[in-house]
């Protein structure tokens, strides 16, 4: 076994969700995790550029990124037959150690296992403890982790090699997923009993009470956007892919509109609809105006999009109150509403806010009503990137109630 230790400094964001050259598979499961252990069996992918990975991640950082950051990783580059264990700090900053395990991970199934415990991470290939990291700094592993699978392709070439897009497609391959909880002293399983089981997965096939798919994202230094149909469940295993974008399956009627009834408007005054779909271009989208409401549709492929209305131009603009529920990206510096057309999705039709406003003209002035309702039917429960997720999730969530009240939630690991 060959073993290097390396100390590096992250230098780009996390979060970039255009899309790029290749698509790629991305999944986690809906719960967060304080300490435990997390074993896979996995196959890597072999070919340059390429990473496949296991790991735990922070995704519950809501806008505090890189003040929270969290991660432990097992990652695997296809241009070696090293592994790559990995911790993650605020700063942010990360601190690896490269070991070559003395077999191919990129040929056949193997199982690696995470341990993780206040103040140590231990891994360990095919049953054996492999590496352990004690530093005072793991210490600054702190918030509940998501399990996380992903095949991706990195821009640095210096690290996997130079990407050949001619090698695709390719797939890396998981048989299961173990998840202990960390029960110090009443546990069953691993160091000194650490830990007790708490579920298994078989990948039969996707369970969405357990796992969501990452739809149309991404993160800078990845040349691929990950989308659903890089994740496949078949024969009991799931396979992610880095494949070629496939053909459009056709684009979408799209509505869009916006109430400008609550803005001083003058005749010859236009609304235009700004968004990543038309480049921002200002004036090519003119919308029709019909008793206050201004209105357009178009067709778009399944994708993930963000707009804004502008009046004359550039001359006002009119997006989504700053880190409200309908702020597509509540992280970011812009304020622009946002959605998600999926494969074989129905036209869609938006909702039509008030100019700069989350809700409908017609409900503005009714706050007072909707905080009085005795009991306030629950809709669903978002994430900052507008995910659909549990009342249980950690980190800022908008509880969207059928009344059309919307509120904005800090919820504590604790």
């Amino acid at each position: 076994m060959t073993k290097w230790k390396v100390l590096l400094i992250l230098l780009f964001p996390v979060f970039n969700l255009e899309a790029q050259e290749c698509i790629g598979g991305n999944i986690a499961t809906n719960e967060a995790f304080l300490y435990g252990r997390f074993e896979v069996s996995m196959q890597s992918a072999r070919g340059n550029g390429v990473v496949s990975s296991f790991f735990l991640y922070n995704l519950d950082l809501g806008c505090n990124w890189p003040e929270e950051n969290n991660e432990i990783d097992i990652e695997m580059t296809g241009d070696d037959e090293g592994i790559l264990f990995t911790t993650h700090y605020p700063g942010p900053w990360y601190y690896t150690d490269s070991l070559g395990m003395g077999f191919d991970p990129h040929a056949a199934l193997h199982d690696y296992a995470i341990e993780w415990e206040p103040g140590i991470v231990r891994w360990f290939v095919d049953g054996q403890l492999a590496n352990v990291q004690d530093h005072s700094f793991v210490a600054g592993l702190q918030y509940p982790l998501r399990v996380i699978m992903n095949l991706w392709v990195s821009k640095i070439p210096s690290w996997v090699g130079v990407w050949d897009p001619a090698i695709m497609p390719l797939e890396s391959m998981y048989d299961y997923v173990k998840v202990y909880e960390y029960t110090p002293g009443t546990g069953n399983y691993g160091t000194n009993s650490n830990f007790t089981p708490l579920w298994e997965e078989s990948f039969d096939s996707l369970d969405t009470k357990r796992w969501f798919i990452e739809k149309f994202g991404g993160f800078d230094g990845n040349a691929c956007a990950f989308k659903p149909s890089s994740v496949e469940f078949r024969n009991g295993k799931m396979f992610l892919q880095v494949e070629e974008e496939p053909a459009s399956l056709g684009k979408i009627p799209v509505s869009f509109s916006l109430d400008a009834s609550s803005l001083a408007m003058d005749a010859g005054d236009v609304i235009f609809l700004n968004g990543t779909f038309n480049n921002w271009c200002g004036n090519c989208e003119p919308l029709s105006e019909t008793n206050g409401v201004w209105s357009t549709t178009i067709d778009l492929e399944p994708g993930k999009y963000e707009y804004l209305f502008s009046k004359n131009l550039w001359e006002e603009t009119g997006g989504a109150p700053k880190e409200s529920s309908c702020d597509f990206n509540p992280c970011d510096e812009y304020t622009n509403y946002g959605f998600v057309i999926d494969n074989g999705s129905s036209p869609l039709v938006l909702d039509t806010p008030c100019w700069g406003e989350c809700v409908t003209c017609e409900r503005v002035g009714l706050e007072d009503e909707i905080r009085k309702s005795a009991d306030p039917q629950l809709f669903k429960v978002t994430d900052v990137l507008g995910r659909e997720t549990s009342q249980k999730s950690t980190g800022i969530l908008f509880f969207q109630y059928l009344d059309g009240r919307v509120e904005r939630r800090f919820v504590s690991p604790d």
